[in-house]
């Protein structure tokens, strides 16, 4: 079958998905428009590097024109968040509140739909046409303990300080996870290795909540390919369960909080000769240290949050354009996180071995507010063991070498903004700087193996499953980068929006033809990268 019979196949299936989805929204009695929430809509016009042309980069980029691209964001932006910020999506939440038939219980469901405007073709699909998932989709029954939480006049039991609760993801349990900001968590969908069956990973989790303190538990699941030691094995190559389980504590007060949390999963088997089958177990412990004052509280990602179309929970959360406000005294928000993971794999140095690697992740963050200022001053730690974690490893299922180099990612960014509210405009200063993580050792195999040798050699590691060799030996240097914001609201769901941004890196690469060999071949270039965006967005 051709490769567009085969997108024609598909593409009917996925609208009749879709218009499945919509019309069971359309079918239900209670539902509204208000249950589309957390909706992005935006339209860009930029340029992320207007001192280059198409093919001089290895992220290639455009004339300005329309639409949003990859390069507009630093990678020390947008840490609480899976998202980058410029998307059009939204999520179609239908959900249902009842009161128990024991008193203090409450009960509530949430389908939770993804849908998201794809900016460039992906597999089956055009630019432009929705992509639809699961985006958390769940069940919960809360008791409130002791009678400490007040009941409507539905009979539905608020937000208790002393409660019960438990929460089952039927599909998609992306939204418990270890770790606290969204850059630096673990033990989502992604941990499990072989994501080629693209199997649902539901999930539960049990909460008790008292007086400040709180306790968490949980498993999920999935299902994935079976290797076994002996090729002849009947169950070789057949689907198979894999758990993984989760814990977390914390007590938080008026102006302190610490927590903690972790787990243990069940990630997959090893596939290389000599030690197939041999289990990759995945884990660690992930701890957080808060302070904070004016009324602020520790900070969580939306992604973290289970969604609701209660109109009164939405007020309470950040769907909308985060609203500037004057703060008479001085609000501050400081928080500390660590974690510590481990994970078996093949070791490199002993072929029908396996071994135990660490890997580590830290951040601090720090928000302050006074009057019509806003700070924030952000450092991250990612060594290059965690952000491979998830792959695992440079070379899939195999350890460092021990004679090899590594060099973590450290991210430091500060941010001072000030609303001036007769105008409501909101002019904003980010001044970052990154120490991208190298590795620098003996390469059999890869992901990418474009232009890489069993030799030793230096490659740039920005993210899981991006490779970059660097020439001639060169080593890796800081990259620093400046950004000036001027935001106009015109509602509390729309803004105008100006960046011009500047980036001095000196790593970055650009692509020639060899002459002898006729092949591409990487060359540094201009390390001067100058952009710019102008967009309009509403969120609601």
């Amino acid at each position: 079958m051709s490769i567009r019979s085969d997108v024609q196949r598909r593409a009917p299936r996925a609208l009749a998905a879709l218009i499945a989805f919509l019309a069971l929204c359309a079918a239900s009695a209670s539902a509204v428009a208000g249950d589309f929430v957390d909706t992005r809509i935006s339209f860009i016009f930029s340029d992320d590097n207007a001192l280059a042309g198409p093919g001089e980069t290895l992220i290639n980029s455009p004339q300005a024109d329309f639409g949003p691209r990859d390069g507009l964001f630093f990678p020390f932006e947008n840490l609480n968040s899976k998202d980058d910020g410029d998307e059009t999506l939204t999520h179609l939440v239908v959900y249902k509140e009842m009161p128990g038939f024991f008193t203090g219980l409450t009960t509530d469901a949430a389908l939770v739909g993804r849908l998201a405007v794809l900016a460039e073709p992906e597999t089956n699909f055009r630019s432009g046409a929705i992509d639809l998932s699961d985006g958390g989709s769940y069940l919960r029954a809360r008791y409130a303990l002791d009678g400490s939480a007040g009941v409507d006049e539905q009979g539905k039991t608020k937000d208790a300080k002393r409660q019960l609760e438990i929460t089952f993801f039927p599909m998609n349990s992306d939204r418990f996870v270890a770790g606290y900001t969204y850059d630096i968590s673990w033990g989502g969908n992604k941990i499990y290795t072989d994501r080629k069956s693209a199997f649902a990973t539901p999930g539960f989790r049990v909460r008790f909540d008292l007086d400040g303190f709180y306790a968490l538990a949980g498993a999920k699941t999935t299902r994935q390919l079976i290797l076994e030691p002996d090729p002849n094995n009947l169950a070789n190559r057949e689907l198979g369960s894999f758990w993984g389980g989760l814990f977390g504590l914390g007590y938080i007060q008026e102006m302190f909080g610490i927590e903690v949390n972790g787990g243990v999963f069940d990630a997959g088997r090893i596939p290389k000769q000599g030690i197939q089958g041999k289990k990759v177990t995945s884990g660690g412990v992930s701890t957080r240290i808060s302070f904070f004052t004016g009324g602020l509280k520790p900070a969580q990602s939306i992604d973290y949050k289970t969604y609701t179309n209660d109109s009164e929970a939405l007020l309470q959360t950040d769907y909308f354009l985060r609203k500037p406000k004057n703060y008479e005294d001085f609000a501050i928000r400081a928080q500390l996180e660590g974690s510590s993971l481990f994970q078996t794999l093949g070791d490199f140095d002993k072929p029908l071995s396996t071994t135990t690697v660490r890997a580590l992740a830290g951040a601090i963050r720090v928000d302050a507010f006074y009057e019509r200022w806003a700070f924030n001053v952000d450092a991250v730690y990612r060594d290059l063991t965690f952000i491979l974690f998830n792959v695992p490893s440079l070379d899939p299922f195999l350890s460092f070498p021990k004679d090899s180099e590594q060099a973590p990612e450290m991210i430091l960014a500060t941010k001072a903004e000030y609303w001036i509210e007769s105008l409501n405009l909101i002019p904003s200063v980010l001044f970052g700087v990154q120490f991208p993580a190298a590795y620098r050792g003996r390469i059999s195999q890869t992901t990418n193996p474009s232009d890489l040798t069993s030799a030793e050699q230096t490659v740039v590691v920005p993210e899981s499953g991006t490779i970059i060799p660097f020439p001639d030996g060169s080593e890796p240097l800081p990259v620093f980068s400046a950004r000036l914001t001027l935001r106009w609201d015109l509602s509390d769901m729309m803004s105008f929006i100006g960046q011009t941004s500047y980036t001095y890196d000196r790593n970055q690469l650009g692509r020639t033809r060899d002459q002898t060999t006729q092949t591409a071949k990487y060359e540094f270039r201009d390390p001067n990268v100058l952009g710019f965006t102008i967009f309009a967005q509403a969120r609601f």
